[in-house]
């Protein structure tokens, strides 16, 4: 990625939102990029995307994946995101029923202010379930990439999945396998697949997870 970053490539001028349980958008090494307009409460029907707190963190998942795409660089915090630069915000969906009109709302929130919506859910990761978009949330992706960015249609950046351990088959799996998503694969540290990738046909492309 330091290749891209020389060539000037750190996401400036892009708008990112975490579909996820929530972003922490004071955290220090978010609130220089963090977007109150990428960002609503589905949950709670309110524009504060912040996660609901317990015992054991369970809702911290979005705001790790907003640092991997945005966290601020050089701050001698936590670490650097891939898109350093870029815009980002939360919509906090997944604490709570997640039913097709929460995906829907979700999906279609400001899409003439974001230009990337990042999601890593779906179907169970059991290695038997086979799930996708209902009738709302599909209606949600069509308008999405057909309107979109001022027409240019929105990008739809999906996790191929962690049910590798049940031997979980992302072909399998509505969303990362839809013609309107990018499906992205993880790989470890040191370039390998890691115990909990799913392989399929729909993958685009493969990051360090």
């Amino acid at each position: 990625v330091e290749g891209a970053w020389k060539e000037g490539v750190t996401g400036k001028g892009i708008v990112v939102t975490i579909l996820d349980d929530g972003l922490e958008k004071d955290h220090p090494d978010l609130r220089e990029n963090y977007d109150p307009q990428a960002s609503f409460d589905v949950n709670s029907h309110d524009d504060n995307p912040m996660p609901r707190y317990d015992m054991i963190d369970s809702n911290r998942h979005g705001t790790r994946c907003a640092g991997e795409v945005a966290a601020v660089a050089n701050n001698t915090i936590c670490s650097v995101g891939i898109a350093y630069k870029a815009s980002v915000g939360g919509v906090r969906m997944l604490d709570g029923d997640v039913t097709d009109a929460v995906e829907a709302r979700s999906l279609s929130f400001n899409p003439q202010h974001i230009d990337i919506y990042s999601a890593s859910w779906g179907p169970d990761d059991d290695g038997k379930t086979v799930d996708g978009p209902g009738e709302l949330a599909m209606r949600a992706f069509i308008e999405g990439v057909t309107k979109g960015r001022s027409g240019k249609g929105s990008i739809f950046v999906w996790a191929s999945g962690n049910g590798g351990r049940d031997h979980d088959n992302c072909n399998c799996d509505g969303y990362t396998n839809s013609i309107w998503t990018l499906s992205i694969s993880s790989a470890t540290e040191n370039g390998l697949v890691p115990w909990y990738s799913e392989a399929c046909s729909s993958t685009l492309a493969t990051t360090y997870s």
